[in-house]
């Protein structure tokens, strides 16, 4: 049997544009002014910090990492 993964997408108007920044919210909580490095439409986006909001989590100003696009919103 094969096993179909479900992937969890946003609406075409909240999805980020890559080069663009934001503040990604976390359920609803501001945590990263960050800037969208790579981003092809799918379930991951790889993000440059511009600014920690949220002092207690791990990445700091200029850190890149890769997230779960449909985990956050994006504000401008």
């Amino acid at each position: 049997m094969k096993m179909h993964i479900k992937h969890e997408k946003l609406p075409k108007d909240a999805r980020p544009e890559e080069g663009g920044t934001y503040t990604l919210l976390h359920q609803g909580a501001p945590v990263y002014a960050a800037e969208i490095l790579k981003y092809g439409g799918g379930c991951w986006a790889t993000v440059r910090v511009t600014e920690a909001l949220d002092a207690t989590l791990p990445y700091n100003s200029g850190d890149t990492f890769d997230i779960r696009v449909a985990m956050y919103e994006f504000s401008t």
